[in-house]
């Protein structure tokens, strides 16, 4: 019976009760209040355990050990799960069973539940496991689920974490330019210099030198040094042909 039921027609027997006393009867109510009906462990007198009565750390096992069969409860797998929780020693322990009690431990309202409540909690729980990676995760899955009417719970999935992947940086150019080989430049247009152009025309190399704002080689900046001897290795050819 309902604890609802309870209250109503306990209500209406104490307001039986009160008008009969005014009137100077005897008592007899109507109907006889009905008990709550405990439904607990009975191992040892055979009787049908129930879910509903069963603590956190049992409920929880028993949604590991035996998923949503876990529901339809009986005495071998409620001491399977009594069991689990009980024993210490550490080679027979659940590593999830222990890990998302304490989970559950630590969610207030979790806590507060009928063992069916933190049941049907850690079966969902369980479905998303991988999903969950630690404690801190499957605490604020088990308050969303919480603040989601039951009936809409199944919809609700885990948040995924968000990635902070660098990016890259854009280059200007679609193909990075290969570095010119310095020393080799350099070599070649001192050749060219000393070899040719230096004996042969020297004031065609000064105003080539000038045009790029050198007044020697070793002045040229990396980057401009393949158009320069460009320029060197062009008037050296001018002056064969």
């Amino acid at each position: 019976m309902s604890l609802e039921l309870v209250i109503k027609e306990n209500t209406e027997v104490i307001r039986q009760l009160i008008a009969t006393m005014q009137k100077g009867k005897t008592f007899t109510p109507d109907t006889s209040p009905q008990p709550k009906t405990e439904c607990t462990d009975k191992r040892t007198t055979g009787e049908i355990p129930c879910l509903d009565d069963q603590p956190l750390p049992v409920a929880v096992a028993l949604a590991a050990l035996y998923g949503a069969s876990g529901r339809e409860l009986d005495l071998d797998k409620l001491a399977a799960a009594v069991e689990v929780t009980e024993t210490a020693t550490g080679k027979d322990r659940n590593e999830t069973i222990d890990t998302l009690t304490m989970a559950l431990k630590g969610v207030e309202r979790a806590t507060q539940l009928h063992g069916t409540g933190v049941f049907d909690l850690a079966i969902q729980i369980l479905e998303h496991w991988d999903a969950l990676p630690g404690i801190t995760e499957r605490r604020a899955y088990a308050e969303r689920l919480l603040d989601t009417p039951k009936a809409e719970r199944a919809n609700v999935k885990p948040t995924k974490p968000k990635t902070t992947e660098k990016k890259q940086p854009v280059s200007e150019t679609k193909t990075d330019e290969p570095k010119p080989d310095v020393a080799a430049l350099m070599e070649q247009g001192r050749a060219l210099i000393i070899e040719k152009l230096a004996p042969e025309t020297p004031a065609e190399l000064r105003k080539t030198l000038d045009k790029f704002g050198l007044k020697k080689l070793t002045d040229c900046p990396h980057e401009k040094l393949p158009e320069v001897i460009a320029a060197l290795t062009q008037l050296a050819d001018s002056l064969e042909a």
